[in-house]
C-alpha cells in the first residue's frame, strides 16, 4: 500500500515561531508506525524521512550513532486522543530548512514515511469535488461565480467578480470558449458553511483524470489549478 498526504510546518506555540512537525493521521498504524515503534528520523534539505526499525536491526547503539552522524534522531510514535502521532521539533529541524507555515506533501509505504515541501499553496482532492476552508482564502466564496478549463493533465478554475450580476455576459463568455460556468455550491452544518466546486465529468475526462485520482489543487487568490503530483520536480 502506497499512499499521500499534506500537512504544514506549526510552531511551538503563539509566542514561539520555532519549526514543529505535529502530524497525526489513520493511515499511520496501517504503516507499521504503532505506539512505541522504533523511527529513525533524518532531516533532509526541504523535507525528512521516518523510516520504521522494529524489525532486523542492527545493534540499537550503532544505529543510535549513525542516526546521529546523518544529523538524525530515533524516536517513538505516540498514541494521543486525536491518534496516532508524529511530533519533531526544534533544533531538529534545523537542517531541513523548512520554516513555521511551510506546506509539506507527503508519500507513505509499509515502514517509511517521506516529506517534501511544497513551492506552493495546495490542498489534496480525492473526490471529483473541490472542498475545503481555503476556498474562501483564495476568493471562492459560496455563490461565487467561477470559469472552468480543462486540457490534458491541467484543469482550472478561474474566479469572476460579481458574477452573478453579470450573468449573462459570463454565459456567452464561457460559450466562446468552450469553458464551463459553474458556481460555488454550500450548506450550512453545526460548525459553520460547507462549500464546493463540483468538477464537471467531461472536465476530468478531458484533463485525463478519474474521480479516485489524487489531485493537487495548487491555489492563489481567484485561480485554481487542478493537477497530479510531480514526485520528481518535489523531490522524492
Amino acid at each position: 500500500m502506497n499512499g499521500v498526504d499534506l500537512t504544514s510546518i506549526t510552531r511551538i506555540d503563539r509566542n514561539n515561531n520555532c519549526p514543529r512537525l505535529n502530524f497525526h493521521a489513520k493511515w499511520l498504524g496501517a504503516m507499521g508506525f504503532v505506539p512505541g515503534a522504533l523511527v529513525q528520523f533524518l532531516p533532509e534539505t526541504d523535507g525528512m524521512t521516518f523510516t520504521l526499525c522494529d524489525e532486523n536491526i542492527i545493534k540499537y547503539s550503532e544505529l543510535d550513532r549513525r542516526t546521529k552522524e546523518k544529523g538524525g534522531t530515533l524516536m517513538q510514535i505516540y498514541s494521543r486522543r486525536d491518534g496516532l502521532q508524529v511530533c519533531i521539533s526544534g533544533a531538529r529541524l534545523d537542517d531541513t530548512g523548512l520554516v513555521y507555515g511551510d506546506k509539506l506533501i507527503i508519500r507513505y509505504q509499509p515502514g517509511l514515511i517521506r516529506m517534501r515541501k511544497l513551492p506552493y499553496l495546495a490542498a489534496k482532492l480525492t473526490t471529483s469535488h473541490v472542498i475545503g476552508k481555503w476556498l474562501a482564502e483564495s476568493g471562492f466564496v459560496p455563490n461565487a461565480v467561477l470559469t472552468m478549463a480543462s486540457e490534458y493533465g491541467l484543469i482550472t478554475c478561474q474566479l469572476h467578480e460579481n458574477g452573478v450580476e453579470r450573468t449573462a455576459e459570463l454565459v456567452r463568455y464561457a460559450r466562446e470558449n468552450r469553458l464551463k460556468l459553474l458556481q460555488v455550491q454550500k450548506e450550512k452544518y453545526k460548525h459553520g458553511v460547507l462549500q464546493w466546486i463540483d468538477i464537471p465529468p467531461p472536465c476530468l475526462e478531458k484533463a485525463g483524470f478519474t474521480s479516485d485520482d489524487l489531485l493537487l489543487a495548487v491555489y492563489e487568490y481567484g485561480t485554481i489549478k487542478l493537477q497530479k503530483p510531480d514526485f520528481i520536480a518535489l523531490g522524492f
